[in-house]
């Protein structure tokens, strides 16, 4: 296991972000849009959906499929979800090596920009076990943190934001986990294709991986998907984004 996994499963398995996930129980307003468009190709299909954390996503997906499975790689998360929605194929699982049978999925999400907390060399494999599980002409969704987002490796008292009381409490709250991010730092990577930083989630405890539309394009592309859409967090298909430290993607798996 590479440092980046340990430093993120560790963080994810901590208590307090376990139950930070536990209280998460809405979908974005770019989900909905692009659930919406996807509903006369994916009713009633077979759907996986990855990273689920607590179960976040798992009610909106099973108003559209029964043919559901749902997978996250802490397993206290996947407990909680197993829970909530009693059903046998929600379970502690990893997408680097998906437990299930080639061209068996019609539909994966991977949200929360969950595929972000793997190394590179991870990322490409858990792209191809993602095209290997869908069928052909089948559907890939999914966030990944936005590397040409306007305030991208800045600390909140240096980003062009009024000064409100919001602003303030970040200023504070990064203040207070500086020296965890002191620490952090010495793992962040650069590359002209891809970052790699301790941004502030959950404490400057993670490490996530940054990367721009143009490269993610390419990156998809290169692992036999087509027809790629890119989304900000308001639902509008966008070429690239600035505002949104997050961008939504949907594509196809080749026929």
């Amino acid at each position: 296991m590479n440092k980046l996994d340990v430093i993120n499963r560790r963080a994810y398995a901590d208590e307090r972000v376990v139950s930070w996930y536990r209280r998460l129980d809405h979908i974005y307003q770019v989900e909905a849009v692009i659930l919406k468009k996807l509903d006369p190709f994916i009713k009633d299909k077979t759907l996986l959906d990855i990273g689920i954390g607590a179960g976040r996503t798992t009610r909106y997906l099973l108003e559209i499929s029964r043919d559901y499975t749902g997978i996250d790689y802490t397993a206290a998360l996947a407990a909680i979800a197993k829970k909530r929605y009693p059903l046998g194929n929600i379970f502690c699982a990893d997408a680097r090596q998906l437990p299930v049978p080639d061209e068996a999925f019609d539909f994966v999400l991977f949200s929360l920009s969950g595929i972000d907390y793997i190394d590179h060399a991870d990322r490409l494999k858990a792209l191809r076990e993602i095209q290997r599980v869908l069928r052909p002409g089948g559907f890939y969704m999914f966030s990944t943190h936005n590397r040409e987002y306007k305030n991208f490796m800045k600390m909140p008292w240096q980003e062009d934001t009024p000064l409100t009381i919001g602003h303030l409490k970040s200023c504070l709250y990064s203040l207070a986990y500086w020296p965890r991010h002191l620490k952090m730092r010495k793992h962040e990577v650069n590359t002209d294709q891809y970052a790699i930083v301790n941004d502030s989630a959950h404490g400057f405890s993670l490490l996530a991986y940054y990367i721009s539309a143009d490269e993610q394009v390419k990156q998809l592309e290169s692992e036999g998907f087509r027809d790629i859409e890119i989304y900000n967090m308001e639902g509008e298909t966008v070429k690239t984004d600035s505002k949104f430290p997050w961008i939504y993607y949907l594509a196809r798996k080749r026929l």
